[in-house]
């Protein structure tokens, strides 16, 4: 076995399966699943025992390698850790695939990685450490906006420190449209029970679409005079 110069056509096979399987999942495919495999393309002798001498085949191991699937992908390996280091790096300039490339990495073994629960998550927990360290950046490129006389970004200022707030703009409006649709109706309609009711249901709508001022809104009186 260890002077095998090529992997055997049911190992091959073995191989293509398991490729599939992870580029789909994600994750490994067990023993039975692949035995099953095997003997549906006609490699019928092959047994459990054939495929753990193969998962400590070092030509098996090096496609595995090759293909960014591990045959334990319970840990990160140091080519992992490393990858991860350098693709989260801010202050690195290269492009991605210049990155990986300068790691010996291919962009197959990379996608195969982010396929791989652990190192996901690996990925995910360090990403948001870095969101949590570089908080200043955002407030730095805030006020970059604001001395360059950006619109949005003395907006975002003024909102952020309570000299602004946009839903009043919106609460003026909702008041603003209620009063004008209630004036006209009162222009048309004579009974004030029919006026005040709809006071209150035009009330209820301005609440539901998020105005907290509409439940204050006093347009109609509980009485109005009849005109002749």
């Amino acid at each position: 076995m260890d002077n095998q110069e090529y992997l055997e056509p049911w190992q091959r096979e073995a191989v293509n399966f398991i490729e599939r399987f992870h580029s789909l999942t994600g994750g490994l495919p067990k023993d039975d699943d692949t035995l099953k495999y095997l003997r549906l393309m006609k490699f019928n002798d092959i047994t459990f025992n054939d495929l753990e001498k193969l998962k400590e085949n070092k030509l098996f191991i090096a496609s595995m390698d090759a293909r960014g699937i591990r045959s334990k992908d319970e840990f990160i390996s140091a080519r992992q850790l490393a990858a991860a280091n350098a693709m989260l790096n801010l202050t690195d300039r290269r492009s991605d695939e210049k990155k990986l490339r300068d790691l010996g990495i291919s962009t197959t073994e990379w996608s195969a990685w982010m396929l791989n629960q652990h190192f996901v998550a690996y990925m995910k927990e360090l990403s948001e450490r870095v969101v949590e360290n570089n908080m200043h950046e955002a407030h730095m490129g805030l006020m970059r906006g604001v001395r360059q006389g950006n619109t949005n970004s003395i907006k975002l200022y003024y909102e952020m420190t309570g000299r602004y707030n946009p839903n009043s703009e919106n609460e003026v409006n909702v008041r603003m449209v209620i009063g004008k649709v209630l004036e006209a109706i009162q222009r048309r309609v004579r009974e004030p029970k029919v006026l005040n009711e709809l006071a209150v249901e035009l009330s209820q709508i301005a609440i539901e679409a998020g105005s907290p001022v509409a439940k204050s809104i006093n347009v109609i009186p509980s009485t109005r005079k009849e005109i002749s």
